[in-house]
């Protein structure tokens, strides 16, 4: 009898920690992470059952997304490799978000190159965060007056990765900053040195999600979370990013 006993309270406390985490996640879907008056773009990319077809900038700044093609895959947004797009248009709180320094954050995961064998999981045609060669192998380009920056860090096919992208253009020679679930990683450069160039604006191109403009290079693969900020994160910044999301992950 004691050892029934026993079994049934172990039963009890899993199914209460169980549904305790079920609780917590929903609760979280509904909750964005608290912002600052550097955050210019929020997308929580999770599915909402009051809103059908766009994605709600959290940031307030009224980026609001239209969803084409993309299906809610909780958490995030599941992309064909084909022609699935969000367009969140080129509000002016984010245009040239690098300019003096700024930090990209977003949650992905990569089932393949993607469309044309590069993805895109996030740009404003000047400036990209895409697969590149293979599929273990992510870029960060960043488009200059003569010779284009492009940057490659690593990761793994098939699980998600927390990325913090941290860079100004005005050091044009610089290599970006690249964090990896709140880890700063290598960041290889490939191709021509940016040198002094002077950065191109970006204010006539729209900020999308999972492709580009002209639809050639949809993302293969789950797109999560992301912000856009006008600010420069530290590293403890990145590493807060990190895990204060983790938990939907």
């Amino acid at each position: 009898m004691k050892r029934l006993l026993a079994t049934l309270l172990i039963v009890v406390i899993l199914c209460n920690v169980g549904l305790t985490r079920l609780y917590d996640e929903e609760l979280y879907s509904f909750i964005p992470m608290k912002t600052g008056p550097d955050t210019v773009a929020y997308y929580k990319l999770w599915d909402s059952p009051f809103v059908s077809g766009s994605v709600f900038d959290y940031s307030l700044n009224g980026n609001t997304g239209t969803v084409t093609g993309a299906l809610p895959k909780n958490p995030g947004y599941l992309f064909d490799a084909a022609d699935d797009e969000i367009d969140c248009g080129s509000g002016s709180s984010i245009d040239d978000i690098f300019l003096g320094g700024g930090t990209a954050s977003i949650w992905l995961l990569s089932d393949g190159l993607g469309q044309n064998n590069s993805g895109r999981a996030i740009g404003k045609d000047k400036w990209y965060l895409a697969m590149l060669s293979d599929t273990t192998t992510l870029s960060f380009s960043r488009d200059f007056t003569a010779t284009p920056g492009l940057w490659t860090i690593q990761i793994v096919a098939g699980i998600w990765h927390h990325i913090v992208i941290v860079y100004d253009d005005d050091l044009a020679a610089t290599n970006p900053t690249i964090y990896v679930n709140g880890i700063s990683v290598t960041v290889t450069r490939v191709g021509g040195v940016p040198g002094n160039d002077n950065g191109t604006s970006d204010t006539t191109a729209k900020l999308l999600i999972g492709d580009t403009d002209n639809s050639i290079a949809s993302w293969d693969g789950k797109i999560g979370e992301i912000m856009l900020f006008n600010t420069e994160k530290t590293a403890a910044e990145a590493k807060g990013l990190y895990e204060t999301s983790r938990m939907r992950y």
